[in-house]
């Protein structure tokens, strides 16, 4: 596999560093992350800079019970989970999670074209799922409440004149109105975070996406 070409911005880069970024989010960029050596090493240097701004924050007062609560943390028992499907030998390496919906929840949603949901927050709607498009197959063109994030785990599409493969980062907002299309190479799945669902912007998307579900 080639260096992926498209990456996240500084600012992703350095909200994942600290923390900040919900569920489906931190699972796109570590899915990046995980085979683009360029941002493994803007990681690195956002951790170190987020250390050294540590270290320079005045003391805080514990609160009485904090040591309490810490201990009980560190000796509770690990949740027993079930082992995870192997990794898929045509995908680049995604987190186990992912592995999990592909393996557990993935359903047909049209000719083509499947969905499986991997995070869902259930008081603000965002959510994260891996969508695989069949060869040439283009989705209906939309746009997008709040931002999308993308990490392509398998294949490639094209979008607005860029070619984006595997391990390829995009991120799209509410400016962005597009056609992206799978290339004829093969299937394409992509590992997604949104705010929120698809905005339809034409009739075949109007009656795409609530079929989809997405």
């Amino acid at each position: 596999m080639s260096a992926p070409l498209h990456h996240p911005s500084p600012e992703l880069i350095l909200d994942h560093a600290r923390g900040a970024l919900d569920a489906g989010r931190a699972l796109v960029m570590q899915t990046h992350i995980g085979v683009c050596a360029q941002c493994q090493a803007d990681l690195r240097v956002a951790e170190a800079v987020g250390g050294a701004l540590l270290a320079e924050i005045e003391p805080a007062e514990m609160a009485p019970d904090a040591l309490e609560l810490a201990l009980a943390r560190i000796e509770r028992p690990p949740a027993m989970s079930q082992p995870g499907p192997p990794a898929r030998a045509d995908w680049i390496r995604v987190p186990h999670d992912v592995l999990i919906a592909a393996e557990k929840r993935r359903r047909w949603a049209a000719p083509g074209v499947w969905v499986a949901e991997v995070t869902r927050d259930r008081r603000t709607g965002a959510r994260s799922y891996l969508l695989g498009v069949g060869k040439g197959i283009a989705v209906p063109r939309h746009s997008h409440l709040g931002v999308e994030l993308i990490c392509v785990v398998k294949g490639a599409y094209e979008d607005r004149g860029d070619r984006h493969g595997a391990g390829d980062f995009a991120c799209n907002d509410e400016d962005v109105e597009h056609t992206p299309k799978a290339t004829r190479d093969g299937e394409c799945v992509c590992l997604i975070a949104a705010d929120a669902d698809l905005v339809p912007r034409s009739l075949i998307a109007r009656i795409f996406q609530p079929i989809v579900g997405i």
